[in-house]
């Protein structure tokens, strides 16, 4: 089963970490040195590339976001790019993104499962 959906799966992994990879970079052009408070830098942030992928990752499982938009919206750019930014992430990566990948997941346990009743 996991033979005949691996193509799929490269497929659908390559496109989301096309989408995380574009808004990395993104959130990076955007937020990028924004994030110096006075208590200190936050964890997730976008000053680096590699700081800025782990963060798009973070909202993609939607592990701890909220905090994520809370420092985005405390920072110098605003509180409508953030908001933007953060909803349009979570819509495309989590509910389309992730879904379509479950789906891929859960037509292959159907395709395997009629398989096995034809025999």
């Amino acid at each position: 089963m996991l033979t005949r959906s691996a193509s799929s799966f490269a497929y659908i992994a390559s496109l989301l970490f096309l989408f995380i990879f574009i808004f990395a970079l993104l959130g990076k052009t955007i937020f990028g040195g924004k994030f110096n408070f006075d208590n200190g830098k936050p964890r997730g942030n976008f000053d680096t590339f590699a700081a800025a992928f782990v963060t798009v990752f973070q909202v993609l499982t939607m592990e701890n976001w909220q905090f994520v938009l809370y420092d985005s919206m405390r920072s110098d750019v605003g509180k409508v790019a953030p908001c933007i930014f953060y909803i349009v992430w979570i819509f495309l990566g989590n509910f389309v993104l992730l879904n379509l990948f479950l789906a891929i997941l859960l037509d292959s346990f159907l395709v395997e499962d009629e398989q096995d009743g034809e025999g």
